[in-house]
């Protein structure tokens, strides 16, 4: 996408949410507890009242090189969305003990440690007060939280 469908769509984006997108990022993966997954990510977008998380259909590929032959899964559209102040917790765990809640079909993930945090790859776990749990792969933990903190305090 060059940066005419970049400014496009965010544009786009905006007029269907009504207001101007105060904070964006991408999550390279994603998976909601006892629902879908997303291995090639996320984007993540808010108004600061609404958070937004959809993909987009790709290609299978190695490297950014289409896999010839490669047979395409059928792509169904993952688009959701959930109220800020409907946010109970955000913590950070390891990927491993997502994958493990992933698997077992209830949530067993952990806060990280000091070793976790140094040494494993981690996630974001969103805990709603409807009990849905969902795990981001985001490019910052901290500012994510961050971010959260304030647009709940600002709805408040």
């Amino acid at each position: 996408m060059d940066t005419a469908d970049t400014v496009a769509f965010l544009k786009e984006r905006e007029e269907k949410l009504g207001s101007p997108i105060v904070y964006k990022t991408y999550t390279p993966w994603f998976a909601r507890l006892g629902g879908e997954r997303r291995d090639w990510g996320v984007f993540l977008y808010t108004d600061g009242k609404t958070i937004i998380y959809e993909d987009f259909e790709r290609e299978p590929m190695i490297l950014g090189i289409p896999i010839p032959g490669k047979k395409k899964e059928k792509y169904t559209k993952l688009e959701c969305s959930f109220p800020v102040s409907s946010v109970v917790s955000i913590d950070c765990v390891t990927r491993t003990s997502a994958e493990d809640s992933l698997s077992r079909g209830h949530d067993v993930s952990k806060a990280a440690t000091v070793f976790g945090k140094a040494f494993r790859k981690l996630v974001t776990k969103v805990t709603l007060s409807d009990g849905r749990i969902l795990f981001f792969e985001t490019m910052n933990h901290k500012e994510f939280s961050a971010m959260m903190e304030k647009f709940q305090k600002e709805g408040k």
